[in-house]
């Protein structure tokens, strides 16, 4: 059935209703011609016939487009230089302090795993004495880093670098073999009056040194904290020699009996303390 859609004006009770207030809408006046109404749309159906050719598209007439001058285009930005953050930088080579920090870097982990390897052992606070039964203590890093320290009542002594330097001094002034100084013109073991001092701020050039005391007086070793102990003089035949080792980065306190009848050129041999010498400079041939 199909529904006209033309609007008949000869019925009244046919017409629109139109609001109050609103615009009337405009009547739509019948057509002249005596073409057919269209159809309605209708949804679209399955179709098997061949399908039709596309009507072809509606001809448009061009509007006149007015040009205006665009802008000129501006240059690429050239890179700034400056600090890059980003993970694609080029690798910069490193600086020489930069280089120093990373060497110590890497040497501080090889000497906290030196020390992870070593057996127990009691430290300062510990023990009170080294004799025939305590024999040995070890300092904490921290201890072996700080301060000065300072060994009482000994009358010779003798030092290692790590350069295996070598020299040796006994409290009355007499020396032999090489002082080893540090960058603060101070010498790494040396005597003040009569105490034998180990600069700790530069630890790590010293390899070892040995205290000997030949006095009836007990020997006696002082950290910068206020923590000592003691070694007993010389009883029997038998004396106490102060055997300072340093591994990793802390120091080992360790009490070695020696004959009381060996002097000090024997013991420094016995523990293969050999005595450097530097040549003066007129041997360079300059």
């Amino acid at each position: 059935m199909k529904v006209p859609t033309n609007i008949r004006t000869d019925i009244s009770y046919l017409r629109r209703r139109i609001k109050p207030g609103a615009a009337p809408a405009p009547v739509a006046t019948p057509a002249t011609s005596t073409a057919p109404a269209a159809a309605p749309a209708s949804a679209p159906s399955l179709s098997l016939s061949q399908p039709s050719s596309a009507p072809a598209p509606a001809r448009t007439t061009p509007t006149p487009t007015t040009l205006t001058p665009s802008a000129p285009a501006q240059p690429a930005a050239a890179p700034q230089a400056g600090l890059v953050l980003g993970h694609g930088a080029p690798a910069s080579s490193l600086s020489g302090r930069a280089k120093k920090l990373a060497q110590k870097r890497e040497q501080s982990k090889r000497e906290d795993h030196e020390v992870s390897l070593l057996f127990p052992a009691p430290g300062i606070s510990e023990v009170y004495e080294l004799n025939l039964v305590e024999r040995l203590l070890r300092l904490t890093p921290l201890q072996s880093a700080v301060g000065t320290l300072v060994v009482t009542g000994s009358t010779a002594i003798a030092w290692e670098s790590v350069r295996r330097v070598s020299g040796g001094q006994t409290v009355d002034g007499h020396k032999a073999g090489t002082s080893v100084m540090t960058a603060g013109n101070r010498p790494l073991v040396g005597y003040h009056g009569k105490d034998a001092l180990v600069t700790l701020r530069h630890v790590r050039q010293l390899r070892r040194a040995i205290f000997i005391n030949r006095s009836s007086a007990t020997m006696g070793v002082r950290l910068f904290s206020g923590q000592n102990v003691a070694l007993p003089p010389a009883a029997n035949g038998t004396q106490m020699v102060l055997l300072v080792h340093r591994v990793g980065n802390v120091l080992e306190l360790r009490a070695e009996p020696i004959p009381h009848n060996w002097p000090d050129l024997q013991i420094w041999q016995e523990f293969d303390f050999s005595m450097t010498h530097s040549a003066p400079a007129s041997s360079y041939g300059r």
